[in-house]
């Protein structure tokens, strides 16, 4: 392989059980999005045998792949299904949301066509405005659900819109109308927190926390860590071997476009990354105010007309390397002045945002 993500299954374990100890409440351990980059499959085995609750993708087809490589654990489906989805997601055993009583009748009527059980969970809407039930439907819904054949109503959940915001009020109006609209419910299992709000609001733990980004070693945003540092570890690492070593005199232009001339002698090495594996694809941070916005993009076309690549670099023995030029759709070009030993199958670390990273390139696991 000269390109793969390497992701430790010990820090996964490491980050599930810090949150464990810190919530001291049941964990819905998200998988979606391929596990946020690191591989849903592995990732879900390995959430299941640490102990998690329940794990949620946010689709069918991401949950039939779990179901076929043996994961047993319950798995809701974050958003809903469509009609001729119900078939699959009841002979899979999957826990579908939903938002209204005419859904739950339906899956009532496929669960006796196939004399198994519909089960879901009740999502409502407080105030995200994307999926779920009016709050005030809440009660109603679970109760005549309840009544129902072949379905089990198994808990009631929404999700939170500004968690990392400095101002809490929208996420206390939230918590106050997920409780109004659960009040008087009993035997369900109630969410509302996702990561952030799972270490900012002790409130809002209820019967389980739905997390996702802490379990990858990343917090939502810096205030967060501040609130509580679980000291996770970063688990995914994506590693590209040096398939090629160019030596260039100063005053040459490399790559597509001839964008980057050399200030100097340079000795260039050619990695196999490029921007169909996910390189180049980081995002930025987001200004706080329009004064920063226009000041960033300044900088930025500044940046960008010295270098395409301005800004990227790799690490390879221990040493940062700039990328230089532009980045092509499979190998990239980066500036290894100084460090003679580089070599041909040299593996460079290469900085990726994990969910650019492409589904094709393997994923290998080890501690």
């Amino acid at each position: 392989m000269q390109t793969f993500i390497e992701i430790s299954e010990g820090a996964l374990r490491h980050n599930f059980a810090a949150l464990q100890s810190h919530v001291q409440t049941p964990i819905i351990a998200v998988v979606k999005a391929n596990a946020y980059g690191c591989g849903a499959i592995r990732c879900a085995q390995i959430f299941a045998e640490s102990g998690a609750q329940m794990l949620a993708v946010t689709r069918v087809e991401e949950a039939i792949p779990l179901r076929e490589n043996g994961v047993s654990a319950p798995i809701l489906l974050l958003a809903p299904a469509l009609d001729d989805e119900y078939e699959t997601a009841i002979s899979h055993d999957l826990t579908l949301s939903i938002s209204s009583f005419e859904e739950a009748q339906k899956l009532s009527a496929m669960a006796g066509a196939l004399q198994k059980t519909a089960k879901f969970h009740v999502k409502i809407n407080t105030g995200m405005h994307r999926f779920g039930a009016h709050p005030s439907k809440t009660v109603e819904i679970v109760g005549r659900s309840r009544k129902l054949m072949g379905v089990e109503v198994g808990g009631v959940f929404s999700h939170l819109h500004s968690a990392t915001d400095a101002d809490e009020t929208p996420s206390q109006t939230q918590l106050e109308t997920f409780n109004d609209a659960i009040y008087g419910l009993q035997n369900l299992q109630f969410h509302l927190a996702n990561s952030a709000g799972a270490l900012r609001f002790p409130a809002m733990r209820h019967g389980a926390v739905r997390v996702g980004t802490l379990l990858y070693g990343q917090y939502p945003a810096p205030s967060i860590q501040k609130i509580a540092d679980l000291n996770l570890r970063d688990p995914f690492k994506v590693r590209s071997c040096v398939v090629a070593i160019q030596n260039v005199t100063a005053g040459q232009k490399i790559g597509y476009g001839q964008e980057w001339s050399a200030p100097h002698d340079a000795r260039i090495a050619i990695l196999a990354v490029g921007y169909a594996d996910g390189l180049s694809m980081e995002p930025n941070a987001r200004p706080q105010t329009p004064f920063g916005a226009v000041k960033a993009g300044l900088e930025r076309a500044a940046r960008l007309k010295k270098n395409p690549s301005a800004g990227k670099s790799v690490e390879i023995q221990g040493q940062k390397f700039p990328i230089v030029g532009r980045i092509a759709m499979q190998t990239c070009a980066v500036e290894i002045n100084g460090n003679e030993q580089i070599q041909i199958g040299d593996l460079a670390t290469i900085p990726m945002r994990r969910l650019a990273a492409g589904a094709h390139l393997r994923r290998v696991y080890g501690e």
